[in-house]
């Protein structure tokens, strides 16, 4: 007695029928089976003879579609095939349920396409969720849009940004016409003595309507009056909400309660708002107070934030404000005609190149993804070729191609969702590891990187786009086959059209020049990396500290006394266990900027359209050269007998000075002074290296060393040098301070060489990220011209065999195989480079002393890019040499 139902069960379990009516199928072609064998046995046939004849029926195809065609259709989900009879709902969840076990039944291609889907969007998620942090997500502003960053700028001082000067801030607020408000502050970091502890509190120096300005208003108590906002006014205070909370427990009695900061009594009139986290990380905020008479103008130190009134634009207000600032030069202020006002969009100018560099960074991971559905569109296609005869089948059974693209559809619309899943997932991980390398100091404090709805819609349109990107092609050219030929055919083989195979070949070429674009990219990127690193810094961080001291004006208000407390403290610092020299310097590397101008003693008279260099000008102790590692090219450090408050006789300069002023002279023995004063000349004494003190991949500008003895600081920067490990000495430093002055903090506490190296983070993160994006591409690319070669020789196993038995060489074999696929990879690499040419462009602002057509890195990426493609042939064109003639022809 024979199974004729199991036999028919393994003929179309293929289909994905529901058990009723796939019962009902076997039931029918079974007794169809057993009523053929029962007639040929009594026609006399033997036994096996008619079990075989009867079972090839099963096999022919006309059969088999008849019968199928003939049984009616009954399920209640409805099966491929049958005519749409349900609501969109209904059909759909039985399309989901079809599309879920047919992913079961291929475990291994579906694990393989969720994974590459979740690569891809495991680095979109993360890199979005920065980019939605920075630029996306709302300010906590009200009408943040209308926001507007205010500056100066002067061209001719090589100036992008200057400040903004006590007369303009009066003269702009009081004479614009199209701002609602304009609101100016400074920096104003304090020293808090309270119970028997020392600390730095950062502050700001605002003007009365900042919060209006702001669009907020204080939790607690009032903002800043009028009145208060003026010079030798009572001193005033307002709290930031973390500081009311951290240091008060939010106790709604702090209205009127006196702080002591350096040294001054400041009464407490509000609280400020969770949302007023601009100027960033001030937690203290007191009137400007400032002169604003032309006569006791002190430089461009201000910066401003502006309101525009509703309806004005960017540009109108730049005119408007242009107007005002250049009719003050008729009014005798000349300086205006040399600055000009800047107005930026108040996020961008707090961001800087951030959004230049997250753009990139999101076009790289966007190009990974895109590889990464042309990849799943390869495997979709040959596995389109291996289900022609199950759709062959449905077809026959009545399926429309509409409706067969809908079920292909909804399984790539099911892998997608897997995929966009484990993605979301990943990339969270990846966010996390990527926010703990970000520095805290660099990113203000107003951008959070959460999952918003803005983040939810990037995933659904990301998975959408996936699925439409890597299954739609495949899935309208799989709903076409033919049926009579797949039916036909009963071999395990299947064989895809030259329309096909075009498609597959165009879809590797694409992966080979996408990940090509990405490779070139990263390699420029990590090789301006490299360069900066080999940057010299023009000083010696290893086994540096620095902090700094603030002096309160209310104890230390002569300059004499500046004087006297720091050189004390570095004397007695010098006795600390493991110092090897002491300095100090108000601005060291890495550390702010004191910009002035200066003149040469016996140079020309500069032209209308000569650049007058702003020069970075640090006053240091003679002690501080030796401390921080700066060389010096020629002279020696000033000493502390050559200066005192009443007059500087000499100076330092660094090379750039000493380029610009006497390019074909020693600077040794020439005479200095700040340009249009009328004080002594200085005498250049030495000659040190430029030392990067913006940063190593920043320009350095001229650089003037004065000694503290003749400019009096209440404020320096302590440079400690050890034998030991540097942040061993800074619990023995603030002893010192202690015994020097209890109620003194120290404060921005770094070793040098991590402040270097912090200096360097988003370099560095971008072009560690933009390499790792190369890296996946490359081995997705890889695994795609893997993937189609060892489809090739798959299909050709038959005709290999029979030229292998006629006498070809497995050499021949081998070397045709490879030919096949390099030529995919060579014209993969064609197309890769002319895009690369164009895409590099985008790149030219980051990359650092390397050109965007550097030769090496080209070709070092194409050579690369080769070896993987030939590796990614070698295996499947050995396999095609090793083919055993007789064993692939007994296969086919």
């Amino acid at each position: 007695m024979h199974d004729w139902k199991r036999i028919v069960r393994e003929r179309i379990g293929g289909l994905g029928l529901d058990g009723a009516r796939e019962s009902e199928i076997a039931d029918e072609l079974a007794q169809h089976l057993e009523d053929r064998y029962e007639a040929l046995r009594s026609a006399g046939a033997a036994e096996n003879d008619a079990y075989h004849q009867a079972l090839a029926e099963l096999k022919d195809s006309s059969r088999l579609a008849e019968e199928l065609r003939k049984l009616p259709k009954r399920t209640p989900i409805e099966p491929l095939g049958a005519p749409a009879r349900q609501g969109f709902l209904s059909g759909f969840t039985g399309d989901v349920k079809l599309a879920l076990r047919n992913i079961r039944t291929k475990p291994a291609f579906s694990a393989m396409v969720i994974g590459m889907l979740a690569l891809g969007i495991a680095g979109n998620a993360a890199i979005f969720s920065i980019f939605n942090g920075m630029f996306l997500h709302p300010l906590p502003f009200r009408d943040a849009e209308r926001l507007i960053d205010l500056d100066e700028t002067a061209p001719k001082w090589n100036l992008k940004y200057v400040g903004v000067s006590n007369p303009d801030y009066y003269n702009w607020r009081k004479n614009n016409s199209t701002f609602e408000g304009m609101a100016f502050y400074n920096g104003a970091n304090f020293n808090l003595f309270d119970r028997g502890a020392a600390q730095r509190i950062e502050g700001a120096a605002v003007t009365y309507d900042m919060l209006d300005v702001l669009g907020l208003k204080p939790i607690l108590g009032r903002s800043f009056l009028p009145a208060e906002d003026r010079p030798k006014a009572p001193h005033v205070v307002m709290r930031s909400y973390a500081l009311w909370q951290r240091m008060f427990q939010g106790d709604r009695n702090v209205l009127g309660h006196v702080l002591k900061l350096d040294d001054e009594p400041y009464s407490v009139v509000g609280v400020l708002p969770k949302e007023a986290v601009f100027p960033d990380r001030a937690e203290l905020w007191v009137p400007l107070a400032v002169d604003t008479s032309p006569e006791q103008s002190t430089g461009w130190y201000l910066n401003g934030v502006g309101r525009l009134k509703a309806g004005v634009t960017t540009q109108q207000a730049l005119a408007d404000l242009t107007r005002v600032h250049k009719a003050k030069v008729q009014q005798g202020w000349s300086v205006n005609e040399i600055t000009s006002p800047i107005l930026t969009p108040f996020r961008d100018r707090q961001l800087g190149d951030f959004r230049t560099v997250s753009g990139i960074l999101l076009g790289g991971v966007a190009v990974v993804l895109l590889i990464a559905c042309v990849n799943i569109a390869a495997l979709m296609l040959v596995r389109g070729g291996a289900r022609a005869r199950e759709i062959a089948i449905r077809t026959a059974m009545g399926a429309s191609s509409g409706r067969i693209i809908r079920q292909l559809f909804t399984e790539n619309l099911v892998l997608a969702a897997a995929g966009s899943i484990l993605g979301i997932l990943l990339g969270e991980l990846c966010l996390k590891g990527m926010i703990r390398l970000m520095p805290t100091d660099d990113i203000p404090r107003w951008i959070t990187f959460s999952m918003d709805v803005r983040f939810a819609a990037f995933c659904v349109i990301v998975t959408a786009a996936a699925a439409v990107l890597f299954g739609l092609a495949p899935s309208i050219q799989a709903s076409n086959p033919d049926p009579r030929g797949c039916l036909q055919d009963t071999g395990t083989r299947t064989t895809l059209s030259r329309g096909r195979r075009f498609a597959l070949h165009t879809l590797v070429v694409c992966e080979i020049g996408l990940a090509l674009v990405l490779l070139v990219s990263s390699a420029l990127l990590l090789q301006a990396f490299r360069k900066v690193l080999k940057v010299d810094p023009g000083f010696r961080p290893e086994n540096v500290i620095a902090f700094g001291i603030s002096l309160p004006d209310v104890k230390y208000h002569k300059p004499e006394q500046h004087v006297a407390f720091f050189e004390n403290l570095v004397e007695r610092l010098r006795s600390v266990p493991g110092v090897q020299s002491v300095g100090a310097a108000q601005a060291p590397p890495l550390g702010g900027h004191w910009g002035n101008f200066w003149e040469a003693e016996g140079e020309a008279p500069l032209g209308p359209k000569d650049q007058t260099p702003v020069v970075l000008q640090v006053v240091a102790t003679p002690g501080y050269f030796d401390a921080i590692g700066i060389t010096f090219l020629k002279g020696r450090p000033f000493n502390d007998h050559e200066s005192d408050l009443k007059e500087i006789r000499t100076a330092v300069v660094n090379e750039t000075f000493a380029k610009h002023y006497w390019p074909n002279a020693d600077p040794i023995g020439k005479h200095i002074r700040g340009r249009g004063s009328k004080s002594n000349w200085l005498e250049v004494v030495g000659l040190t290296k430029d030392e990067k003190h913006y940063g190593l991949d920043q320009p350095m500008k001229p650089s003037v060393y004065v000694p503290l003895h003749g400019v009096s600081m209440d404020a320096m920067h302590i440079v400690m040098r050890g034998s030991v490990d540097p942040r061993s000495l800074i619990a023995p430093a603030r002893e010192v301070l202690r015994q020097v002055d209890p109620e003194l903090p120290m404060y921005n506490i770094r070793a040098m060489k991590e402040r270097l190296a912090q200096s360097l983070w988003a370099r560095r993160a971008y072009s560690w990220l933009f390499a790792s994006f190369a890296f996946v591409a490359l081995v997705l690319a890889a695994a795609g011209v893997y993937g189609v070669v060892s489809y090739a020789v798959s299909q050709r196993t038959q005709e290999i065999g029979i030229r292998m038995a006629l006498g070809a060489q497995p050499a021949q074999v081998m070397g045709e195989t490879l030919r096949n696929g390099m030529v995919l990879v060579g014209i993969g690499v064609v197309l890769g480079l002319m895009a690369a040419f164009w895409s590099v462009r985008l790149l030219q602002s980051l990359l650092f002393g390397v050109s965007s057509r550097d030769p090496l890195m080209y070709t070092t990426v194409i050579v690369g890019v080769a070896c993987v493609g030939l590796l990614a042939n070698l295996v499947p064109a050995r396999r095609a040499a090793l083919i055993d003639p007789m064993r692939a022809l007994h296969f086919e």
